[in-house]
């Protein structure tokens, strides 16, 4: 038996080949566009690939073509346009840097190429970017923190990536939704993610818990922060992570979940692709694969849910495919504070084409709770349909109930 999922990599290879990066995520390009990708950089990526293999070669080569057009109008005194190309080379060598998953020269010398480019950004910038470098159990946290100018005493949204995401992910969407209402954008690589993980940081079942604490310690400690404000949105294992810290961690003032995936871990490591296994390996430093499959089945909510009594927001799709709607419905149910569950019908894990509106939706609402508008006992439930139609109740499926 190929306890580690290696024998099916075939299948994956075979369908990349044909179905590109609608394979790995439905519809995960509109999210990537949402966030800053630019869609020409993803369709030049995807086009030659015939096999998992090559994205690292592939995200490289779009990278360098993009830096090189960076260079040209930054030398021409062209700001905006060089801090673009910057943005989208940083994003293309973070992908390269993320598609190395071992402990690798490769992997350093790609992340040297997204910290350079994300410099650019940060010089040619109109407003405050700070790289943040937080010691931590003898290893260090790596963020990005992004402010208003003249900033003081302001909210501050912790950003938190998923397993396969990484702090400079979440750069645009500080930068256009953020900033704009006012606050400020921490963006983290925590344990097991980015680069705090490519200088040695291995996720463990709970060190994740501590780094939040030990980010809104940094946070707390900065004038530009009102500390009483400081929310946190989640995305995808973010989701997870952020529950966690929410039931020790009392200074979080609300979450929102986005692409949440807050249910066991046996789909992520048993039925969706096998990347999903061979990278929450890397990010744990475990080599056995029966040794990840235990820890997978300690990563529950069950007792850590009614813990979290702070206003706390879902979005979800109805077909994600890594976790399952009953899943994502139990632990909603055990939370105890204010919330909300918004279900998107017939979407998947990026709920894609309605990215712009739950990014959007999603800071709405973590405003609402700093307000104080969600009173205790607050309690609603949505389905979205592919119509527009926001049907308030259950939250089920229309066709769960003829």
């Amino acid at each position: 038996m190929d306890t580690m999922r290696k024998g099916q990599r075939w299948v994956l290879d075979a369908f990349l080949s044909v179905g590109g990066l609608d394979v790995l995520h439905p519809d995960a390009g509109a999210l990537f566009e949402q966030i800053g990708y630019d869609s020409t950089d993803i369709k030049r990526v995807f086009a030659p690939v015939k096999a998992g293999s090559m994205l690292p070669a592939c995200w490289s080569a779009a990278a360098r073509e993009i830096e090189q057009r960076a260079l040209h109008w930054e030398n021409r005194g062209f700001a905006t346009t060089a801090k673009r190309m910057y943005e989208r080379a940083a994003l293309l060598y973070a992908r390269t840097h993320y598609s190395v998953l071992a402990d690798d020269p490769r992997r350093t010398r790609y992340l040297n190429k997204v910290v350079q480019s994300f410099e650019k950004v940060i010089e040619l910038a109109t407003h405050p970017i700070e790289r943040v470098v937080l010691p931590f159990e003898g290893k260090q946290l790596h963020g990005i923190l992004e402010t208003p100018i003249g900033a003081k005493g302001v909210p501050c949204v912790v950003m938190l990536p998923g397993m396969d995401m990484f702090k400079e992910d979440w750069h645009k969407v500080i930068e256009q939704r953020i900033l704009p209402r006012g606050w400020a954008g921490f963006s983290l690589d925590g344990p097991g993610q980015g680069e705090s993980l490519t200088k040695g940081l291995k996720m463990t079942l709970d060190n994740y818990d501590r780094a939040i604490s030990t980010v809104i310690d940094w946070l707390s400690s900065n004038p530009a922060i009102d500390p009483s404000r400081i929310v946190i949105m989640g995305s995808s294992m973010g989701s997870w992570w952020a529950t966690r810290a929410a039931a020790v961690e009392p200074r979080i003032a609300a979450i929102a979940a986005n692409m949440s995936n807050l249910g066991d871990k046996f789909v992520l490591l048993n039925q969706a692709q096998p990347s999903f296994m061979a990278g929450l390996m890397f990010m744990t430093g475990i080599t056995d694969p029966l040794e990840i499959q235990a820890l997978s089945k300690q990563m529950l909510l069950d007792d850590i849910a009614p813990n979290v009594t702070i206003p706390y927001l879902i979005v979800t799709g109805e077909n994600d495919e890594l976790t399952t709607i009953d899943a994502t419905i139990d632990v909603y149910e055990r939370l105890k504070g204010p919330k909300e569950l918004w279900i998107y019908q017939h979407e998947f894990h990026p709920i894609g084409p309605q990215s712009d509106e739950w990014i959007n939706a999603s800071l709405d609402w973590l405003g609402a709770a700093l307000a104080g508008k969600f009173p205790s006992g607050h309690e609603a439930r949505t389905f979205i349909t592919k119509g527009g139609e926001y049907i308030d109740g259950t939250g089920e499926p229309t066709w769960w109930n003829p």
